[in-house]
């Protein structure tokens, strides 16, 4: 019989288990999820994304030699902008496909979303249309006004792609999923090297950012016309209104959690844009998207072996649940300082042999983002409120972080200070917050683990 690629992945992994050492943090995370049927498929999906991820980072050397600072600079404005915006684009319903319990409410929520979607859309044609020069003017952002276009596509095609992303999730449909990661990071990389050669300037990395997107789609939409062509019905209106007042919460409370934590991760390019200028922002995107990728791929596999270990001692009412967060950071420091701070401090030194001699500032920005980059890898993965059902803690958390990363660029370009300076106080502020992160999942494991007490008694 074929063999199934989550049958494949378990077999060279767990051939490979026998070289590393038996009690360390890897070897557990891969023990724990390997034999656990849903982490199984949730790390076949970050297969996937790491792959896609991988393919984008062997092709930054050569994209790297085809576009200017600048032109990375205008792309990173832009995906900050698509992120904050593209939130909106079904207000979080889409998030509610693995709540839907028959077919019915899987094809309303569908016919739900694709309306929004095409509503938002339209809106934001609209607004464009009536407030473009205005609203560019006054975020200062003048220089992407020219790629207004390629939002409303990039819009649109991100909100179509999260839907039905979130459909196969519902399916456990992971090895098609993984085939999309996999096309995405073909698609992008392979579209910007040649508009790249053909000299297309930014424009090349926009559409290669939207294509890296998309790609995928087609894919998703043939599973669908395959194994679920009931979903596909288009349902009258009483089902569509039924299913949004059955998951009203989603754009009530999710959507807005979702908007203020995007705004404290996406703004510095847009803040940066407004200091200084577009090459400054390549610089620091460049910079920052090598120093945040060993978390991109190893983070997620260890926040869910994490969720699956806690979730246990939850179910098990066990008081070690503090211990048990303290010990996982502590061995993500010993995975953190050398996996990121070693390379961090020859940056200035290898980036520009392999990316270019134009991009040794991106080297010398490495050294202040690795302060937060490091504390984030290491806080991040197990700090995770929903557990404890303390998701209005989050909110409140995302709402002052929010705040803080803003007040920090704003008084920057008040004492218009250098730029290291800038992306120091940047640094420390975003290295406060997750610090601060600490001691509030630290009070809500306490105040969970009470109600054990409290129950017993």
């Amino acid at each position: 019989m074929k063999k199934t690629l989550s049958e494949k992945i378990t077999k060279i992994i767990s051939y490979n288990l026998q070289f590393i050492k038996r009690d360390s943090l890897i070897c557990q995370i891969i023990y724990f999820i390997t034999n656990n049927p849903y982490y199984k498929g949730v790390f076949i999906l970050g297969v996937g994304t790491a792959s896609a991820q991988l393919i984008g980072i062997l092709s930054v050397p050569i994209i790297t030699r085809l576009y200017d600072p600048s032109d990375f600079g205008v792309l990173a404005v832009y995906s900050s902008i698509l992120a904050i915006v593209g939130i909106g684009a079904t207000f979080s319903y889409q998030t509610a496909f693995s709540l839907t319990k028959n077919e019915v409410e899987r094809s309303s929520l569908l016919s739900l979303c694709i309306l929004i979607l095409i509503s938002t859309t339209i809106g934001l044609i609209l607004i464009f249309f009536i407030g473009k020069t205005y609203l560019y003017t006054i975020f200062n952002l003048r220089s992407i006004e020219e790629y207004s276009i390629f939002l409303i596509i990039g819009f649109f095609g991100m909100g179509l792609y999260s839907i039905l992303n979130e459909w196969a999730i519902r399916e456990r449909d992971y090895k098609r999923i993984t085939y999309t990661k996999i096309n995405q990071g073909i698609a992008g990389s392979l579209s910007k090297i040649i508009l790249g050669i053909l000299s297309y300037g930014a424009t090349g990395l926009i559409i290669g950012h939207i294509l890296f997107q998309i790609a995928g789609i087609g894919t998703f939409v043939d599973a669908m016309l395959k194994k679920d062509k009931e979903i596909l019905k288009f349902r009258n209106l009483q089902n569509i209104v039924e299913i949004a007042k059955k998951f009203n919460r989603f754009p009530l409370f999710t959507f807005p959690a979702m908007v203020v934590n995007t705004i404290a991760l996406q703004i510095p390019p847009i803040m940066l844009l407004n200091i200084y200028n577009s090459q400054i922002v390549g610089y620091f995107a460049l910079a920052q998207m090598l120093l945040i990728l060993p978390e991109s791929v190893i983070a997620s596999a260890i926040s869910q072996a994490y969720i699956g270990e806690a979730s246990k001692m939850i179910r098990d009412e066990s008081r070690n649940l503090r211990l048990f967060y303290l010990q996982t950071m502590k061995k993500l420091i010993m995975i953190a300082l050398p996996l990121i701070g070693i390379p961090t401090l020859f940056a200035p030194y290898i980036l520009p042999i392999i990316l270019g001699s134009e991009w040794v500032e991106a080297g010398w920005y490495c050294w202040p983002l690795s302060l937060m980059v490091i504390t984030e890898f290491i806080v991040s993965p197990p700090s995770l409120l929903s557990q404890y059902g303390f998701n209005h803690w989050k909110l409140v958390y995302d709402v002052f972080r929010a705040a803080g990363v803003i007040s920090g660029f704003l008084i920057c370009q008040l004492y218009k200070t250098p730029v290291i300076i800038t992306l120091m106080v940047y640094s420390v502020i975003m290295t406060f917050f997750y610090i601060i992160m600490v001691f509030v999942v630290l009070k809500a494991i306490e105040n969970f683990t009470t109600t054990f007490s409290k129950d017993t008694a």
